[in-house]
């Protein structure tokens, strides 16, 4: 097991994420944070041949030095590990990398980036059709996850998208549950 990485190193990921993104990477923790989700709880396992890539949004970057390649894919494996590890040790403790904001009534959960790359990593790992009440979990997730769902969530209250975040909670766990399930099987 690699060792979990560290505030600074946290920190050196996600300005890594944001020197070499682009529009179609993931560019923060939160969003990468749900895409290891969806790896690690997905049926197959993906070699990180094929999710690096899609982090970068379809290639790996060209990185200005040989340090930045080498911290920016030590430091992807280490935390993809570490998410794993995370939801296998003690999945019912389990607290996603969500960001916060605030309104003008305090703090707010926000779950977009999350789920967008929960999402991103549910279709590198080509899941499958799901179960009826997989599906309904995995709804629960994709509204928050896909740009066809933005005109409904402007219409929701900020007590009905903070209503949200349990039941995302509850997906994650379920469909991890559920996959493990389905890999034991």
């Amino acid at each position: 097991m690699l060792p979990p990485l560290s505030d600074k190193e946290l920190l050196r990921l996600e300005d890594l994420l944001i020197t070499y993104g682009n529009d179609y990477s993931v560019l923060n923790l939160a969003e990468l944070n749900g895409f290891f989700t969806a790896l690690a709880s997905s049926p197959v396992r993906v070699i990180p041949e094929h999710w690096l890539p899609a982090v970068a949004g379809g290639k790996v970057p060209k990185f200005k030095k040989p340090a930045h390649e080498e911290a920016y894919t030590a430091l992807m494996l280490r935390y993809a590990d570490q998410v794993a590890q995370a939801l296998a040790d003690d999945l019912d403790n389990y607290q996603p990398l969500f960001e916060h904001s605030e309104d003008e009534h305090g703090s707010i959960v926000v779950l977009e980036e999350w789920c967008f790359g929960y999402m991103r990593g549910t279709q590198i790992a080509e899941w499958h059709e799901l179960p009826a009440a997989q599906n309904e979990q995995l709804k629960a997730i994709s509204l928050h996850g896909l740009e066809d769902n933005f005109e409904l969530l402007d219409t929701l209250s900020r007590e009905q998208l903070q209503a949200c975040v349990p039941q995302v909670l509850d997906a994650v766990r379920g469909l991890y549950r559920f996959q493990r399930q389905q890999t034991l099987s």
